[in-house]
């Protein structure tokens, strides 16, 4: 009896692996995707750059010397606003003009309830934004 709950318990395991190791080599096959000249995100941070990538919205901000990239779709109302919304440099947050639902920035976290935005990679390559989607 202890065999077979071994037996299983190792094929669950390598099961769990192999879904793991394909997941990562899906991100890896990813690349970069050009998004806009670093010059063009607003520096002070108060709004946010939209950008429509691989057929996802991206609000891209510039806040503290750092660079992030949200989805730009808040999921209370499936509203591309995010970029446009009420951003706190200080809490990194960002609330969309809707209806004030308030997301971390560096995390995507919906602030108060469960739930969340994609947050993506960014690299900055001689004054361009890059973004992997």
């Amino acid at each position: 009896m202890g065999d077979e709950i071994d037996d299983t318990l190792l094929e669950a395991a390598r099961r769990e692996l192999n879904g793991l190791a394909a997941e990562t080599e899906s991100c890896m096959a990813r690349e970069f995707t050009y998004a806009c000249k670093l010059s063009e995100i607003p520096a002070n941070g108060r709004r946010g750059k939209a950008i429509l990538m691989e057929e996802s919205e991206v609000a891209i901000f510039h806040i503290g010397g750092e660079i992030f990239a949200i989805s730009n779709i808040c999921p209370h109302e499936m509203s591309p606003l995010l970029a446009a919304g009420f951003v706190d440099c200080e809490a990194r947050t960002v609330a969309c003009p809707l209806h004030g639902w308030t997301f971390e920035i560096p995390t995507g976290k919906l602030l108060g309830a469960s739930g969340s935005v994609p947050v993506y990679p960014v690299k900055i390559e001689a004054g361009e934004v890059w973004v992997l989607i």
